[in-house]
C-alpha cells in the first residue's frame, strides 16, 4: 500500500499590508515576509520511524500577486529542512500545467483544479494523491506538530479493511491543544449563549474520542487529520462552495455515497494555530454560510440508486445540532448578544457586522439552488477529472515527479544500474537458465535489455502492444486495472504483485501480434528487468529446439500459476463487492 501525506500551506500580503477585500479568507495565512509554522511541522517529521511514505506540499496564497514568491518561500524552507522521505512542492505553476493538459485534449471542466478556498485545496490534496498513485491520502496542516513516533503505524493501521462487516473507506484523528487535551483552546464568551458549538463539540468529542472502543463511526472530523482511502477520494470531492467546515462536510458527502468514516481514538496530532487575525462576526458569518448549505443539502435530497439519505440527527451531537429547523434563531440571538457585546466596548463597525449577519441568515445564507442535485454534478466533474487523469496519467504525473526537493533516503534500498554486467550476472542466476547450456545462456543474453525504473514508474500502460516477455531481476512491480464500468466506482484491482524472478509478459508467447495490455504494470519499488521482444524469442526457439521443449514447458507452467492467483483476485474482489453492496442495502432497508 502506497501512502502519500499531503500538507498545504497558505501564505498571505506581508504583515505590515495585510488581508485586502477580494482576498481569500483563511484562518491564519502566513505573511510573505514571516517564516510561519510550517518549518516546525517539517521539523517534527524526524519523530515518526516510519519513514515508508511521500509527502507533497501544496503552496496557497490569497492573492494571485503572491503565486510566484509564495513558492519560492515554500521552497527555501523545504530544501532547508528537507525532510527523510521523497518530498514534492506544488503550486499554482504545475497546477496550470496540468490543466492545460486537459485543455489541449478534452474539453473537460477543470474548475476543480484550483488552489483558492479551503475545499478546493483539500481537493488538490487528493487529486496530487490520486495522480502519484497513493492507495491512502493522509491530510495534514502546517500549523501542527508530530510527537508520536508511531504516527504512520497508527494512520495506516485500519484504512482499507474491515471493522465489524463494513468497510474502513476513512480514519479522522483528533487534535491536542497545548494542555494535552482534545477540547478546543477557546474561552466561553456571552455570545456564545444560543450558538453553543464549542458546547455541543465537546459532547461530541467526550463520546466519540473520550471512550472506547478505539474505532467508532464519528460525525465529525479534522480536515488537518483526515486518512482517507484511494476507493474513496476516487468518488466523492470535497464541496467547492464550502467556505468553512470542508472537512465535516465531506463527511456528509462520503455517507451520502455509502462510504463509511470512522475517528481512531489514538491517532492524534498537536494542533498550535497562530491567532486568528479576522473579527468574531467575520468568522461567524463564514459558520452561518456552512451550516445553512449543510442544512439545505440534506433537504435538498432525493432518493437515488447506490446513495444514502441522511438526516441531521445522524450527526449529532455535533454538528447536527446546527442543521436543524431551529438553525435561524439560533443566528439570530447570538448575533443580538454579540453586537451588544461590541456596543460595549464601543465598536460600532464591529457590531454593524453582526447585525448584518441575521440580515444574511434570512435572505443570503439560504442557498437559492438545489445544494444536492449542484454537488452530484461537482462529483461527477470530479469522475470525469480523474477518468482523463488515467489516460493521461503519464504526462500529468511527470509534471508532478519534477517538483521533487527532496529525495528519498536510499537506506537499503538497491542502487540500480544499467550495466551489461549486471545483466548477465542476475540472468545467470535466473532458474530457467539452469536448464540451458553455456552456448545458450550467452545466446538469450545477446537478444535482451536491460531497463530500469524508480517506485511509481509507469512499466507498461495499458492498451500497449502485448509483444514483450520481461523478467524482473531485482525490485517488485505490481499488475493492476480499473473497473471500466462509468456508473460503478472506478476502483483500482490490483491483479498480482510480482517480486524478483517473476515474469509477466508470458502471453506475448502465445498470442497474436496485435494483442495489447489490459492493465498497467507499475514499479512498487526500485526495479530492474530484463526484456526479451517476442519475435527474437521465437526465432530462439527455431534454432535450439531441445531446450525450446523445456523452456515452453517451464513457461507454460508459470502462466498457469499467474491464471490462478488472478482467479483468486477476482473472486475476492468480487466478495468485497457483494459484502458492500449488501452493507449499503442493509442501511437503505434500515
Amino acid at each position: 500500500m502506497k501512502t502519500i501525506m499531503v500538507i498545504p500551506t497558505y501564505w498571505g500580503r506581508d504583515s505590515e499590508t495585510g488581508w485586502q477585500m477580494g482576498d481569500a479568507i483563511y484562518d491564519h495565512p502566513t505573511p510573505i515576509d514571516q517564516d510561519g509554522t510550517l518549518a516546525r511541522t517539517l521539523e517534527s517529521l524526524k519523530i515518526i520511524k516510519n519513514k515508508d511514505f511521500e509527502l507533497i506540499i501544496l503552496v496557497a496564497v490569497t492573492t494571485p500577486e503572491l503565486i510566484d514568491e509564495a513558492y519560492q518561500r515554500a521552497k527555501e524552507i523545504v530544501t532547508k529542512k528537507c525532510p527523510s522521505v521523497k518530498t514534492y512542492l506544488i503550486g499554482d505553476n504545475q497546477l496550470q500545467a496540468a490543466k492545460n493538459i486537459y485543455q489541449k485534449q478534452s474539453n473537460l471542466n477543470t474548475d476543480l483544479l484550483s488552489l483558492r478556498g479551503y475545499s478546493n485545496v483539500r481537493n488538490i490534496c487528493l487529486y496530487t494523491a490520486y495522480i502519484m498513485e497513493a492507495d491512502t491520502a493522509v491530510l495534514i496542516d502546517d500549523d501542527e506538530v508530530f510527537e508520536d513516533p508511531e504516527f504512520m503505524d497508527k494512520a495506516e493501521e485500519f484504512i482499507g479493511g474491515r471493522l465489524y462487516g463494513q468497510t474502513v473507506d476513512g480514519v479522522a484523528g483528533y487534535y491536542l491543544n497545548r494542555k494535552n487535551e482534545y477540547y478546543d483552546d477557546v474561552e466561553i464568551e456571552p455570545w456564545m449563549t444560543f450558538w453553543n458549538r464549542f458546547g455541543s463539540k465537546t459532547r461530541a468529542f467526550d463520546k466519540i474520542i473520550g471512550s472506547e472502543p478505539r474505532l467508532k463511526k464519528t460525525p465529525f472530523a479534522f480536515g488537518g487529520l483526515m486518512v482517507i482511502h484511494r476507493n474513496l477520494f476516487s468518488i466523492v470531492p470535497f464541496d467547492p462552495e464550502m467556505t468553512r467546515g470542508e472537512d465535516i462536510d465531506y463527511l456528509i458527502n462520503a455517507k451520502m455515497f455509502g462510504f463509511n468514516f470512522f475517528l481512531d481514538n489514538k491517532l492524534a496530532i498537536k494542533h498550535l494555530p497562530p491567532r486568528k487575525h479576522h473579527a468574531v462576526w467575520k468568522r461567524l458569518r463564514q459558520d452561518i454560510y456552512r451550516f445553512f448549505y449543510e442544512k439545505a443539502k440534506i433537504e435538498s435530497q432525493e432518493e437515488r440508486p447506490n446513495m444514502i439519505e441522511i438526516e441531521p440527527e445522524d450527526f449529532d451531537p455535533y454538528p447536527g445540532e446546527f442543521m436543524k429547523k431551529d438553525l435561524e434563531d439560533k443566528v439570530t440571538k447570538t448575533n443580538l448578544i454579540l453586537a451588544l457585546d461590541y456596543l460595549t466596548e464601543n465598536k460600532v463597525e464591529n457590531a454593524k457586522g453582526a447585525i448584518k449577519n441575521i440580515y444574511i441568515s434570512k435572505y443570503d445564507a439560504v442557498p437559492s439552488k438545489n445544494v444536492f442535485k449542484e454537488y452530484l454534478k461537482t462529483q461527477k466533474k470530479w469522475r470525469n477529472l480523474l477518468n482523463f487523469a488515467r489516460e493521461e496519467f503519464y504526462e500529468l504525473r511527470q509534471i508532478f515527479t519534477q517538483s521533487q526537493l527532496c529525495p528519498e533516503e536510499s537506506t537499503n534500498k538497491e542502487v540500480l544500474k544499467d550495466s551489461t554486467e549486471i545483466k548477465n550476472l542476475k540472468l545467470k542466476e535466473l532458474e530457467i537458465f539452469q536448464k540451458l547450456n553455456y552456448e545458450e545462456k550467452e545466446a538469450l543474453m545477446k537478444i535482451s535489455e536491460t531497463k530500469t525504473f524508480e517506485p511509481d514508474d509507469l512499466v507498461i500502460k495499458h492498451g500497449e502492444p502485448d509483444n514483450t516477455l520481461y523478467i524482473i531481476l531485482s525490485g517488485r512491480a505490481k499488475i493492476t486495472e480499473y473497473n471500466e464500468n462509468k456508473n460503478e466506482n472506478q476502483e483500482e484491482v490490483v491483479l498480482a504483485e510480482m517480486k524478483s524472478g517473476d515474469f509477466f509478459g508470458l502471453t506475448s508467447l502465445i498470442s497474436k501480434t496485435n494483442n495489447i495490455y489490459r492493465g498497467d504494470v507499475k514499479a512498487i519499488e526500485p526495479l530492474v528487468l530484463i526484456s526479451f521482444p517476442r519475435q527474437k524469442i521465437i526465432n530462439f526457439f527455431h534454432k535450439y529446439h531441445k531446450s525450446s521443449v523445456d523452456l515452453l514447458l517451464y513457461f507454460i507452467e508459470k502462466l498457469n500459476d499467474h491464471l490462478n492467483i488472478v482467479a483468486e483476485l477476482y473472486t475476492e474482489s468480487q466478495i468485497k463487492s457483494q459484502d458492500i453492496q449488501s452493507a449499503i442495502n442493509e442501511d437503505l432497508e434500515s
